[in-house]
Protein backbone atom coordinates (compact mmCIF):
# COMPACT_ATOMS: atom_id res chain seq x y z
CA UNK A 1 0.00 0.00 0.00
CA UNK A 2 1.15 3.48 -1.21
CA UNK A 3 1.81 6.39 1.33
CA UNK A 4 -1.24 8.29 -0.31
CA UNK A 5 -3.47 5.18 0.30
CA UNK A 6 -2.66 5.09 3.93
CA UNK A 7 -3.17 8.89 4.30
CA UNK A 8 -6.62 8.65 3.14
CA UNK A 9 -7.05 5.69 5.21
CA UNK A 10 -6.09 7.32 8.24
CA UNK A 11 -8.59 10.13 7.37
CA UNK A 12 -11.44 8.41 6.82
CA UNK A 13 -11.29 6.52 10.04
CA UNK A 14 -11.15 9.55 11.99
CA UNK A 15 -14.32 10.42 10.27
CA UNK A 16 -16.96 10.51 13.66
CA UNK A 17 -19.30 7.88 13.33
CA UNK A 18 -23.29 9.56 13.47
CA UNK A 19 -25.59 8.62 16.14
CA UNK A 20 -29.09 7.18 15.38
CA UNK A 21 -31.79 9.25 16.83
CA UNK A 22 -33.80 8.16 19.72
CA UNK A 23 -36.60 6.29 19.33
CA UNK A 24 -35.39 4.06 16.56
CA UNK A 25 -35.63 0.62 17.75
CA UNK A 26 -39.17 1.03 19.14
CA UNK A 27 -40.47 2.65 15.93
CA UNK A 28 -38.66 -0.52 14.30
CA UNK A 29 -40.11 -2.69 16.67
CA UNK A 30 -43.44 -1.65 16.57
CA UNK A 31 -43.65 -2.13 12.60
CA UNK A 32 -42.84 -5.32 12.76
CA UNK A 33 -45.63 -8.02 11.72
CA UNK A 34 -45.58 -11.58 13.12
CA UNK A 35 -47.24 -14.38 10.74
CA UNK A 36 -50.00 -16.06 13.16
CA UNK A 37 -48.96 -19.17 14.53
CA UNK A 38 -49.74 -22.45 12.69
CA UNK A 39 -52.96 -24.48 13.50
CA UNK A 40 -52.05 -27.47 16.03
CA UNK A 41 -50.69 -30.57 14.31
CA UNK A 42 -53.30 -33.32 13.08
CA UNK A 43 -52.78 -36.75 14.96
CA UNK A 44 -51.50 -39.50 12.48
CA UNK A 45 -53.48 -42.78 12.18
CA UNK A 46 -50.91 -45.53 11.98
CA UNK A 47 -52.94 -49.33 10.25
CA UNK A 48 -52.88 -51.98 12.62
CA UNK A 49 -50.54 -54.71 11.60
CA UNK A 50 -52.62 -57.53 9.76
CA UNK A 51 -54.18 -60.36 12.36
CA UNK A 52 -52.62 -63.62 10.36
CA UNK A 53 -48.86 -63.56 9.83
CA UNK A 54 -49.02 -66.18 7.04
CA UNK A 55 -50.43 -63.47 5.12
CA UNK A 56 -48.07 -61.32 6.29
CA UNK A 57 -44.44 -63.68 5.25
CA UNK A 58 -45.93 -65.81 1.98
CA UNK A 59 -43.61 -63.87 -0.60
CA UNK A 60 -40.90 -65.04 1.29
CA UNK A 61 -41.75 -68.46 2.31
CA UNK A 62 -43.15 -69.35 -1.11
CA UNK A 63 -39.60 -69.13 -2.77
CA UNK A 64 -38.12 -70.70 0.17
CA UNK A 65 -40.04 -73.71 -0.06
CA UNK A 66 -39.71 -74.28 -3.53
CA UNK A 67 -35.77 -74.05 -3.44
CA UNK A 68 -35.97 -76.28 -0.22
CA UNK A 69 -37.84 -78.88 -2.43
CA UNK A 70 -35.43 -78.70 -5.72
CA UNK A 71 -32.11 -78.93 -2.97
CA UNK A 72 -33.91 -82.48 -1.58
CA UNK A 73 -34.59 -83.85 -5.44
CA UNK A 74 -30.97 -83.17 -5.98
CA UNK A 75 -29.56 -84.59 -3.40
CA UNK A 76 -31.94 -87.35 -3.87
CA UNK A 77 -30.70 -87.56 -7.68
CA UNK A 78 -27.39 -87.62 -6.63
CA UNK A 79 -27.55 -90.44 -4.02
CA UNK A 80 -28.90 -92.36 -6.87
CA UNK A 81 -26.15 -92.04 -9.60
CA UNK A 82 -23.61 -92.50 -7.11
CA UNK A 83 -25.32 -96.06 -6.15
CA UNK A 84 -25.09 -96.51 -9.92
CA UNK A 85 -22.00 -96.17 -10.51
CA UNK A 86 -20.77 -97.67 -7.37
CA UNK A 87 -22.63 -101.34 -8.65
CA UNK A 88 -21.18 -100.35 -12.16
CA UNK A 89 -18.12 -100.61 -11.17
CA UNK A 90 -18.59 -103.89 -8.78
CA UNK A 91 -19.94 -105.49 -11.55
CA UNK A 92 -16.53 -104.58 -13.78
CA UNK A 93 -14.32 -105.62 -11.16
CA UNK A 94 -16.16 -109.52 -10.54
CA UNK A 95 -16.61 -109.91 -14.35
CA UNK A 96 -13.13 -109.01 -15.28
CA UNK A 97 -14.15 -106.63 -17.71
CA UNK A 98 -16.34 -108.68 -19.40
CA UNK A 99 -19.53 -107.37 -17.93
CA UNK A 100 -22.43 -108.20 -19.43
CA UNK A 101 -25.66 -106.07 -20.42
CA UNK A 102 -27.07 -104.60 -17.40
CA UNK A 103 -30.46 -105.08 -17.50
CA UNK A 104 -32.55 -101.30 -16.60
CA UNK A 105 -34.47 -102.69 -14.10
CA UNK A 106 -31.22 -103.87 -11.95
CA UNK A 107 -29.88 -100.32 -11.84
CA UNK A 108 -33.35 -98.35 -11.14
CA UNK A 109 -33.57 -96.62 -13.92
CA UNK A 110 -34.37 -95.97 -17.30
CA UNK A 111 -31.96 -93.39 -18.93
CA UNK A 112 -28.78 -94.12 -18.17
CA UNK A 113 -26.62 -96.81 -20.31
CA UNK A 114 -24.44 -99.51 -18.88
CA UNK A 115 -20.66 -99.36 -19.14
CA UNK A 116 -20.49 -102.44 -21.71
CA UNK A 117 -22.35 -99.73 -24.51
CA UNK A 118 -20.02 -96.89 -23.52
CA UNK A 119 -17.33 -99.05 -24.05
CA UNK A 120 -18.31 -100.65 -27.20
CA UNK A 121 -17.79 -97.63 -29.60
CA UNK A 122 -14.62 -97.48 -27.84
CA UNK A 123 -12.94 -100.45 -28.49
CA UNK A 124 -14.35 -100.53 -32.22
CA UNK A 125 -12.10 -96.81 -32.30
CA UNK A 126 -9.23 -98.38 -31.20
CA UNK A 127 -9.20 -101.36 -33.29
CA UNK A 128 -9.89 -98.90 -36.47
CA UNK A 129 -6.83 -96.74 -35.19
CA UNK A 130 -4.63 -99.78 -34.69
CA UNK A 131 -5.53 -101.06 -38.31
CA UNK A 132 -4.83 -97.27 -39.71
CA UNK A 133 -1.30 -97.41 -37.87
CA UNK A 134 -0.52 -100.83 -39.44
CA UNK A 135 -1.16 -99.84 -42.82
CA UNK A 136 0.53 -96.76 -42.57
CA UNK A 137 3.76 -98.52 -41.23
CA UNK A 138 3.60 -100.89 -44.28
CA UNK A 139 3.45 -97.64 -46.44
CA UNK A 140 6.31 -96.00 -44.70
CA UNK A 141 8.47 -99.62 -45.08
CA UNK A 142 7.47 -99.13 -49.19
CA UNK A 143 8.48 -95.75 -49.49
CA UNK A 144 12.26 -96.27 -47.22
CA UNK A 145 12.65 -98.98 -49.73
CA UNK A 146 11.69 -96.73 -52.96
CA UNK A 147 14.29 -93.93 -51.44
CA UNK A 148 17.01 -96.42 -51.26
CA UNK A 149 16.25 -97.72 -54.56
CA UNK A 150 16.07 -93.73 -56.08
CA UNK A 151 19.34 -93.46 -54.28
CA UNK A 152 21.01 -96.74 -55.90
CA UNK A 153 20.00 -95.59 -59.23
CA UNK A 154 21.08 -91.88 -58.76
CA UNK A 155 24.48 -93.18 -57.53
CA UNK A 156 24.50 -95.63 -60.42
CA UNK A 157 23.60 -92.72 -63.07
CA UNK A 158 26.22 -90.61 -61.91
CA UNK A 159 29.08 -93.18 -61.95
CA UNK A 160 28.99 -95.79 -64.85
CA UNK A 161 29.34 -99.04 -63.29
CA UNK A 162 33.21 -100.65 -64.03
CA UNK A 163 32.67 -102.50 -67.47
CA UNK A 164 29.68 -100.44 -68.82
CA UNK A 165 32.47 -98.52 -71.05
CA UNK A 166 34.71 -100.62 -73.23
CA UNK A 167 38.51 -99.23 -72.91
CA UNK A 168 38.11 -97.63 -76.06
CA UNK A 169 35.29 -95.76 -75.39
CA UNK A 170 36.75 -94.81 -72.11
CA UNK A 171 39.87 -93.61 -73.45
CA UNK A 172 37.90 -91.66 -76.39
CA UNK A 173 35.26 -90.24 -73.54
CA UNK A 174 38.62 -88.98 -71.26
CA UNK A 175 39.98 -87.54 -74.34
CA UNK A 176 36.93 -85.47 -75.03
CA UNK A 177 36.63 -84.42 -71.94
CA UNK A 178 40.03 -83.12 -71.83
CA UNK A 179 39.14 -81.48 -75.37
CA UNK A 180 36.32 -79.60 -74.28
CA UNK A 181 38.42 -78.06 -71.06
CA UNK A 182 41.20 -77.12 -73.24
CA UNK A 183 38.78 -75.49 -75.46
CA UNK A 184 36.83 -73.56 -72.31
CA UNK A 185 40.87 -72.48 -70.90
CA UNK A 186 41.24 -71.28 -74.79
CA UNK A 187 38.03 -68.79 -74.06
CA UNK A 188 39.41 -67.84 -70.78
CA UNK A 189 42.79 -66.82 -72.78
CA UNK A 190 40.79 -64.72 -74.59
CA UNK A 191 38.61 -62.97 -72.06
CA UNK A 192 41.55 -62.32 -70.22
CA UNK A 193 43.32 -61.00 -73.29
CA UNK A 194 40.67 -58.97 -74.37
CA UNK A 195 40.32 -57.35 -70.57
CA UNK A 196 44.12 -56.15 -70.98
CA UNK A 197 43.38 -54.62 -74.33
CA UNK A 198 40.36 -53.05 -73.14
CA UNK A 199 41.86 -51.54 -69.68
CA UNK A 200 44.90 -50.49 -71.62
CA UNK A 201 42.87 -48.49 -73.70
CA UNK A 202 41.64 -46.39 -70.95
CA UNK A 203 44.54 -46.37 -69.43
CA UNK A 204 47.08 -44.57 -71.75
CA UNK A 205 48.48 -48.48 -73.42
CA UNK A 206 49.91 -49.43 -70.18
CA UNK A 207 48.65 -53.09 -69.44
CA UNK A 208 47.08 -53.31 -65.80
CA UNK A 209 49.46 -54.11 -62.83
CA UNK A 210 48.48 -56.89 -61.65
CA UNK A 211 45.08 -59.11 -62.50
CA UNK A 212 43.01 -57.06 -59.14
CA UNK A 213 43.51 -53.70 -61.22
CA UNK A 214 41.15 -54.67 -64.33
CA UNK A 215 38.38 -56.93 -62.20
CA UNK A 216 35.84 -54.55 -63.65
CA UNK A 217 36.93 -55.41 -67.08
CA UNK A 218 36.14 -59.13 -66.34
CA UNK A 219 32.87 -60.08 -65.92
CA UNK A 220 33.27 -63.09 -63.22
CA UNK A 221 36.43 -64.28 -61.85
CA UNK A 222 35.57 -67.91 -63.20
CA UNK A 223 37.49 -66.40 -66.45
CA UNK A 224 40.78 -66.84 -64.13
CA UNK A 225 40.32 -70.67 -63.28
CA UNK A 226 41.36 -73.35 -65.72
CA UNK A 227 39.06 -76.20 -65.49
CA UNK A 228 41.88 -79.02 -65.93
CA UNK A 229 43.43 -77.32 -62.85
CA UNK A 230 42.09 -79.77 -59.90
CA UNK A 231 43.93 -78.26 -57.49
CA UNK A 232 42.52 -74.78 -57.11
CA UNK A 233 38.88 -73.72 -56.78
CA UNK A 234 36.80 -71.48 -58.58
CA UNK A 235 35.38 -68.18 -56.48
CA UNK A 236 32.47 -67.37 -55.80
CA UNK A 237 32.92 -63.96 -56.49
CA UNK A 238 35.54 -60.78 -56.17
CA UNK A 239 35.00 -60.08 -52.76
CA UNK A 240 36.53 -63.97 -51.97
CA UNK A 241 38.97 -63.84 -54.66
CA UNK A 242 42.73 -64.82 -54.01
CA UNK A 243 45.82 -65.78 -55.78
CA UNK A 244 44.89 -69.24 -54.83
CA UNK A 245 42.20 -69.22 -56.84
CA UNK A 246 43.49 -68.52 -60.15
CA UNK A 247 45.27 -70.98 -62.36
CA UNK A 248 47.11 -68.85 -64.72
CA UNK A 249 50.36 -67.04 -65.31
CA UNK A 250 50.13 -63.12 -65.47
CA UNK A 251 53.60 -62.51 -67.21
CA UNK A 252 53.14 -58.70 -68.54
CA UNK A 253 52.08 -56.38 -65.91
CA UNK A 254 52.96 -52.65 -66.91
CA UNK A 255 54.09 -53.08 -70.09
CA UNK A 256 53.79 -49.52 -71.71
CA UNK A 257 52.40 -49.06 -74.74
CA UNK A 258 51.50 -52.76 -74.92
CA UNK A 259 50.13 -52.41 -78.21
CA UNK A 260 53.60 -52.46 -79.70
CA UNK A 261 54.70 -55.87 -78.39
CA UNK A 262 52.26 -58.41 -79.91
CA UNK A 263 54.12 -61.31 -79.66
CA UNK A 264 55.03 -61.31 -76.28
CA UNK A 265 52.83 -63.13 -73.95
CA UNK A 266 50.58 -61.94 -71.27
CA UNK A 267 49.27 -65.40 -69.74
CA UNK A 268 50.00 -68.46 -69.59
CA UNK A 269 48.04 -71.63 -68.60
CA UNK A 270 50.76 -74.54 -67.03
CA UNK A 271 47.98 -77.30 -67.58
CA UNK A 272 47.14 -77.28 -71.01
CA UNK A 273 50.37 -74.88 -72.16
CA UNK A 274 48.31 -72.33 -74.21
CA UNK A 275 49.62 -68.76 -74.17
CA UNK A 276 47.57 -65.63 -74.77
CA UNK A 277 49.81 -63.03 -76.12
CA UNK A 278 49.69 -58.78 -75.77
CA UNK A 279 47.36 -58.91 -78.90
CA UNK A 280 44.40 -60.83 -77.34
CA UNK A 281 45.28 -64.01 -79.78
CA UNK A 282 45.89 -67.13 -78.40
CA UNK A 283 47.86 -69.92 -79.16
CA UNK A 284 46.71 -73.54 -78.07
CA UNK A 285 49.64 -76.13 -76.33
CA UNK A 286 52.88 -74.16 -77.81
CA UNK A 287 53.63 -74.99 -74.13
CA UNK A 288 53.75 -79.02 -74.21
CA UNK A 289 53.94 -79.50 -77.68
CA UNK A 290 56.40 -76.65 -79.09
CA UNK A 291 58.07 -74.96 -76.13
CA UNK A 292 61.09 -74.39 -78.34
CA UNK A 293 58.42 -71.46 -79.77
CA UNK A 294 58.62 -69.54 -76.73
CA UNK A 295 61.96 -67.63 -76.49
CA UNK A 296 63.16 -65.61 -72.92
CA UNK A 297 64.49 -62.32 -74.02
CA UNK A 298 65.86 -59.76 -71.66
CA UNK A 299 63.32 -61.04 -68.88
CA UNK A 300 60.56 -61.05 -71.25
CA UNK A 301 58.34 -64.39 -72.80
CA UNK A 302 57.57 -64.00 -76.48
CA UNK A 303 56.01 -66.07 -79.08
CA UNK A 304 58.20 -67.02 -82.37
CA UNK A 305 56.73 -69.83 -84.48
CA UNK A 306 59.52 -71.98 -85.80
CA UNK A 307 60.20 -71.31 -89.75
CA UNK A 308 59.11 -73.39 -92.58
CA UNK A 309 60.32 -76.97 -92.27
CA UNK A 310 62.85 -77.63 -95.84
CA UNK A 311 62.26 -79.13 -99.13
CA UNK A 312 63.10 -82.67 -97.42
CA UNK A 313 61.34 -82.50 -94.14
CA UNK A 314 58.41 -81.68 -96.04
CA UNK A 315 58.89 -84.56 -99.21
CA UNK A 316 59.83 -86.81 -95.64
CA UNK A 317 56.32 -85.78 -94.34
CA UNK A 318 54.61 -86.28 -97.17
CA UNK A 319 55.45 -89.64 -97.26
CA UNK A 320 54.24 -90.62 -93.78
CA UNK A 321 51.23 -89.29 -94.86
CA UNK A 322 51.28 -91.51 -97.54
CA UNK A 323 52.28 -95.10 -95.99
CA UNK A 324 49.80 -93.73 -92.82
CA UNK A 325 47.30 -93.60 -95.85
CA UNK A 326 48.31 -96.88 -97.74
CA UNK A 327 47.88 -98.80 -94.07
CA UNK A 328 44.83 -97.46 -93.04
CA UNK A 329 43.45 -98.49 -96.42
CA UNK A 330 44.73 -101.78 -95.97
CA UNK A 331 47.44 -101.55 -99.13
CA UNK A 332 50.27 -101.41 -98.13
CA UNK A 333 52.74 -104.32 -99.87
CA UNK A 334 49.89 -104.92 -102.62
CA UNK A 335 50.14 -104.18 -106.38
CA UNK A 336 47.01 -101.93 -106.33
CA UNK A 337 46.88 -98.77 -107.02
CA UNK A 338 45.97 -96.81 -103.75
CA UNK A 339 43.67 -93.61 -104.35
CA UNK A 340 44.81 -90.16 -103.87
CA UNK A 341 45.57 -89.44 -100.26
CA UNK A 342 44.61 -86.06 -99.04
CA UNK A 343 47.02 -83.35 -98.64
CA UNK A 344 48.88 -82.42 -95.95
CA UNK A 345 49.19 -79.06 -96.19
CA UNK A 346 45.14 -79.09 -94.96
CA UNK A 347 44.39 -77.66 -98.60
CA UNK A 348 41.19 -78.86 -100.52
CA UNK A 349 42.26 -81.45 -103.46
Amino acid sequence: MSTMEQEIENVLRAVPKPAPPAGLKEELVAKVRLPPFPPAPQTLTVPKAPANWLRRWWPVLAPAAATLACAVGLTVQQVEINSLKQAIQDLSRDAGGNTPVLSMAATGTNDAPSETDAATPTQQEISRLKERASQLSVEVAQLEQMRTENVKLRTQLTEPPAGFLTPEETEALAKAKERAESIVCINNLKQLGLSVRVWAVDNAELSPPSILDMTNEMSTPKILHCPGDKTRETASGWAAYTSANCSYDYLAPSVPEVGTEPMRVAFRCPIHGHVCLCDGSVQGYVGKQHPEQLVQRNGKLYFEPSAQPAQGAAASTTNDAQQAFRRRYGLEGSGGTAPTPPPTDGSNP
